[in-house]
C-alpha cells in the first residue's frame, strides 16, 4: 500500500517565500561586488594610472651653501681695430662682488674664424695676467709679467755677476759711454754678461717716466740693496704688431738716454749722451752732445739741421711747453729716423734708458705717425690700452721715494690720448 504525502499549502507559501529571499540576497551581494570592484577600478585608473601635471618649485640656495668660485681665467685678445678707443679700462678684467648664482668656466674655442670673417687674434693683455700694475696705470719702469709688455733686464755697470767692483763708478763717465756704445753697435746680451744683472724682470706697455730720482729704478728693479743709483741700464725686448700700414718715427728723450732700435735698425737716441757719438780721442764729448746749450750740442744739432750728420739723417728737435727743463738743457724731445710697416707686421724692437752719474733721470717715449704733422696728433707708444697717468706716477714715486728734489711738477709732455696699440707677440 502507497504512502502519498503532499505539502499543505501554508508550508509551500513559506518555501516561495524562502527561495525568493535566497534569490534577492544573491542579487544583492552580487551588485555590491560589482560595485565594489568598481570602486577599486576607480582608485587603480582614475586616481594612481592617471600622471599628475608637473609643477616647478623655485628655490634660492642661502649664499653660504654656494660652492667657491674657481679663480676666472681669461684668454688675451687684441682687436684689429686702428684706433680703439682710450675709454677702455687699462687692461684687467677681475670680478669682485659676490655672485648670487656660481657659473662653471665654458670654454670657448677660438681655432676658427668669427661669422662675420673676422679673426680673432691672441695676445692682447686684457686680463690680470699685466700683474699688479705697469706703472701705475701704465708707465714707470714697468710691473709684474702678463699681458701684452716688453720685457726688461736691470744691469749695473759698476758690479761683476758675483757683485764684485768693475772699476766703473760714478765719476769713470767715459768708461760708462764705452760700455753704452760698445752695446748699441750690436744690441747682443753677450755685451753685458759680465756685469751685474738684477734676477727681477720688469714688463712696460708704455715708457712714460717724466724727471724724477734716478734711485727709483733700483727700487723698482728690488736691487736698491746691492745697486747704487748710478753707472746702471735696463733693456727692454720683444716683438709688436703694426696696428696699420704706414711711415711712423718714434718721439723722445731721456736723462741721461734712451734708445731705441726697430726692426734692426737704430731709429732713435736722444739725451744727454749719445753712444754712437762716442769717440775714443775724445770720450768726453759723449756725455754733453745732446745738451743744447753745449758747444757739443749745438755743433751736433747745426749737424742735423743742415744735413751733415749722416748716423742721425732726419732727426728733428721737437720742444714742448710742458717740458721745462728739458727744453732748455735738451731741446725739448728729439724726433728720430722714420721706418716703413705694414698693418699686422710683426716686428722686432729694443728699448734702452740709462743713467750714468746719478742725480735726476727719466725718460719719455711717444711715436708720430707721418701722416699727421700736428703735435696734438703725437701718439703714446703702448703695447696695450694701459695710459700714462701723471698724478698716478706722482703717487707712485712719492711712495718709493723717487722724486728728484721733492719736485711733484713732472716734466710730462701730452700726446693723442687716442693712440695705436703696437700689440706684443711672443
Amino acid at each position: 500500500m502507497a504512502l502519498h504525502i503532499q505539502m499543505s499549502e501554508e508550508a509551500e507559501e513559506q518555501l516561495r517565500k524562502d527561495a525568493f529571499r535566497s534569490k534577492f540576497t544573491s542579487l544583492a551581494a552580487m551588485a555590491a561586488l560589482i560595485l565594489f570592484g568598481g570602486a577599486i577600478l576607480y582608485f587603480t585608473v582614475v586616481l594612481i594610472a592617471i600622471e599628475q601635471e608637473a609643477e616647478f618649485i623655485g628655490y634660492t640656495p642661502p649664499a653660504e651653501d654656494l660652492p667657491a668660485r674657481a679663480v676666472p681665467t681669461t684668454q688675451q685678445l687684441s682687436s684689429k681695430a686702428a684706433t680703439p678707443s682710450n675709454t677702455v679700462s687699462p687692461s684687467v678684467i677681475v670680478a669682485t662682488g659676490a655672485a648670487p648664482v656660481a657659473m662653471a668656466q665654458v670654454d670657448v674655442p677660438m681655432d676658427d674664424a668669427t661669422d662675420d670673417g673676422m679673426s680673432i687674434d691672441i695676445g692682447m693683455g686684457l686680463d690680470a695676467g699685466l700683474g699688479d700694475s705697469l706703472g701705475e696705470e701704465g708707465g714707470g719702469m714697468g710691473g709684474a709679467a702678463g699681458g701684452s709688455a716688453l720685457e726688461g733686464t736691470f744691469y749695473d755697470l759698476k758690479l761683476t755677476k758675483g757683485k764684485a767692483p768693475t772699476g766703473i763708478t760714478a765719476q769713470t763717465k767715459d768708461k760708462i759711454h764705452k760700455v753704452l756704445h760698445d752695446f748699441t753697435k750690436t744690441w747682443s746680451a753677450s755685451t753685458l754678461a759680465k756685469y751685474y744683472q738684477s734676477p727681477t724682470k720688469l714688463y712696460a706697455s708704455n715708457f712714460y717716466l717724466p724727471q724724477c730720482a734716478a734711485s727709483y729704478a733700483p727700487t723698482a728693479y728690488q736691487c736698491a740693496d746691492v745697486c747704487k743709483p748710478s753707472a746702471w741700464l735696463a733693456v727692454y725686448r720683444g716683438k709688436v704688431k703694426a696696428p696699420k700700414k704706414g711711415t711712423f718715427r718714434f718721439v723722445g728723450t731721456g736723462d741721461d738716454l734712451i734708445c731705441v732700435r726697430f726692426k734692426g735698425k737704430m731709429v732713435l737716441e736722444a739725451g744727454w749722451c749719445l753712444p754712437s757719438m762716442y769717440d775714443d780721442k775724445a770720450p768726453g764729448k759723449c756725455g754733453t752732445i745732446g745738451a743744447v746749450n753745449t758747444p757739443n750740442g749745438q755743433e751736433y744739432w747745426a749737424n742735423i739741421k743742415s744735413g751733415k750728420d749722416k748716423i742721425h739723417k732726419g732727426y728733428e728737435q721737437m720742444p714742448f711747453k710742458e717740458t721745462k727743463d728739458w727744453n732748455t738743457s735738451l731741446g725739448g724731445l728729439t724726433a728720430g729716423a722714420t721706418f716703413d710697416v705694414k698693418e699686422g707686421e710683426v716686428c722686432p724692437i729694443e728699448i734702452l734708458v740709462s743713467e750714468v752719474p746719478g742725480g735726476a733721470f727719466g725718460f719719455v717715449l711717444l711715436i708720430q705717425d707721418m701722416e699727421k704733422k700736428s703735435q696734438k696728433d703725437i701718439e703714446i707708444f703702448r703695447t696695450n690700452f694701459s695710459m700714462p697717468d701723471v698724478p698716478e706716477l706722482v703717487k707712485m714715486l712719492k711712495k718709493d721715494k723717487g722724486l728728484w728734489q721733492g719736485n711733484a711738477d713732472l716734466q710730462a709732455p701730452p700726446f693723442n690720448q687716442d693712440s695705436h696699440i703696437w700689440v706684443a707677440v711672443p
